[in-house]
């Protein structure tokens, strides 16, 4: 298979599952791993970078009010400035966590993305996770009322999907739900927390980036735009599916699929990682 048809299957494979909570890059290291062809794609994390440039253009599309809004009350512009800043404040202060443990373990965390047993363990963990969501009651917390130290664990959630096979999806808005946010409040906020993430992602793989796009144009476009569009749908369906609180409909399929990475890995492709 030729690197634009692996890069258009993992395109699809990011936009479907970077918002729906079952981890892209779970979805994205056990494909390049068991694809024909997939080891002739880098090992390390720039092809998910590569794709999250396209899922982050849809989020910024999809909250785009939200994300004038807040560019506007940094520039002291808009209905009411100060709440806007706040909730800059508040991002960026979940986005802490994400960083510190994003640049102090950048390669050994990269080093986890050649290891679909693990990335498989991990998917177990979602499931596990989303289903225990079910039994928490709505929450009363809207946006405004979010304050630092419900930010900041909703970024340490955030940190720990790092790893692949973790939901960043899936463990931020479950971690608002169980903190007490409306489902609309929480959803919001994690897609939010997720632009100053994959943008920091991306500048930090930047020159990577740049000479992958040189040597294959085609295929990054198509990675890109292609990532994108599904995201954009995807990201839809999530926000309808978390106001209708059933996030624990995903639990099933997340343990499907690590148990199927785990025997693939063991009784088919035990090389694989």
């Amino acid at each position: 298979m030729g690197v634009i048809g692996l890069l258009l299957i993992l395109a699809i494979l990011q936009g479907l599952t970077e918002f729906l909570p079952v981890s892209s890059s779970g979805h994205l290291v056990l494909a390049r791993s068991y694809l024909p062809g997939g080891q002739r794609l880098a090992s390390d994390a720039r092809v998910e970078v590569l794709l999250h440039v396209g899922t982050l253009l849809a989020v910024l599309w999809f909250y785009r009010r939200e994300v004038l809004a807040l560019t506007a009350g940094a520039l002291g512009r808009g209905a009411d400035p100060a709440t806007q800043r706040r909730l800059i404040g508040l991002l960026l202060l979940g986005s802490l966590p994400a960083a510190v443990i994003g640049l102090g373990f950048e390669h050994r965390i990269e080093a986890m993305f050649s290891f679909p047993i693990f990335t498989s363990c991990m998917l177990l963990v979602t499931g596990t996770f989303l289903w225990l969501s079910r039994r928490w009651p709505e929450g009363r917390l809207a946006l405004p009322d979010l304050n630092a130290r419900t930010a900041l664990l909703i970024g340490l959630a955030q940190a720990v999907a790092i790893l692949p096979g973790i939901s960043r999806s899936g463990s931020t808005i479950v971690a608002g739900l169980a903190l007490g946010l409306t489902s609309p409040a929480a959803a919001t906020f994690s897609f939010l927390l997720s632009i100053p993430a994959v943008g920091g992602a991306i500048l930090l793989k930047s020159a990577d980036l740049l000479d992958f796009s040189r040597a294959e144009p085609a295929a990054a476009a198509v990675g890109v735009a292609v990532s994108a569009v599904v995201g954009l749908a995807a990201l839809g369906l999530l926000v309808w599916i978390g106001r209708s609180r059933r996030l624990w409909w995903f639990a099933p399929y997340c343990w499907l699929l690590g148990a199927l990475g785990l025997a693939y890995a063991a009784f088919g492709g035990g090389a694989a990682g």
